[in-house]
């Protein structure tokens, strides 16, 4: 119980000190007013481009897709905020877990993530008409759960890169892209070429997008393949998350055998 009230007290006090500085004003720009209008954007090009097939699975696809801010740029940045504010070299010093640290770091940007979601989702309702029917919901919360949580492992395993290079933005920022163009967000992974549809299934969203659509777009859910695809998805973060264990203990090693903590 200690060492979860303390994982509790990192994450929060992490997330204070990221937006504590800022004016309340700036937090809703960033995480209220930008998601609308995200989802509006690409939601009107989608009803352009369908017609007037439903879009639905389209702005739900933007919805989740907005986690991506709260998994790339707040968890994939920590080590970059560390450096910033000169307490890095404490972190690689200190005898304490430095993957339980950035993981505890994490876990208030997850909430913010799924609320941010459901900005977007909350958008697609007032302004589209969307309708998640009352008894797929248990299981719809659980796709945007498992996207958030593979998000957000694939960040951790991105910004341990930082540890060894100064332009982990740009990284960052292809991920993001990446992520919005293969996912299926906009449309189909079927339409892709042939190997970018294998790419596209090792990718965090993915089958949590194809699940929710199964349970929005089908009067008669399989549940049995949606909790197949979701749990894909959260075997698939379980990957990254290990992945990311791995990354950086070996960029802890070498940060430090080339002396690149402190390159700016």
């Amino acid at each position: 119980m200690d060492e979860l009230k303390r994982l509790y007290r990192n994450g929060l006090y992490s997330f204070k000190g990221l937006y504590g500085f800022l004016k309340p004003q700036v937090y809703i720009i960033v995480n209220v007013i930008n998601p609308i209008f995200q989802v509006l954007f690409f939601s009107l090009i989608a009803k352009h481009a369908y017609g007037n097939s439903d879009i639905t699975p389209y702005i739900i696809g933007n919805a989740f897709v907005l986690c991506i801010y709260n998994a790339f740029f707040g968890v994939g940045t920590n080590l970059i905020t560390e450096r910033s504010l000169g307490t890095l070299k404490l972190l690689i010093a200190s005898p304490y877990n430095k993957f339980k640290l950035f993981v505890s770091k994490s876990t208030f940007h997850i909430l913010d993530g799924m609320l941010t979601a459901f900005i977007g989702l909350l958008t697609g309702v007032i302004f589209f008409n969307i309708k998640i029917p009352m008894e797929v919901m248990p299981h719809f919360l659980l796709c945007l759960a498992s996207a958030i949580f593979t998000a957000c492992s694939m960040g951790l395993f991105i910004g341990s890169i930082g540890l060894v290079t100064r332009d982990i933005n740009l990284l960052l920022n292809l991920s993001s892209m990446l992520l919005m163009s293969l996912s299926g967000v906009n449309f189909p992974t079927e339409r892709l070429p042939f190997f970018l549809q294998g790419l596209s299934n090792i990718l965090p969203l993915t089958n949590a997008l194809k699940a929710s659509r199964l349970l929005i777009s089908t009067k008669l859910v399989s549940y049995e393949v949606v909790n197949s695809l979701v749990l894909r998805e959260f075997l698939l973060g379980v990957a990254y998350c290990i992945i990311a264990y791995i990354t950086l203990r070996l960029m802890e090693r070498r940060s430090k055998t080339k002396a690149t903590l402190d390159i700016y």
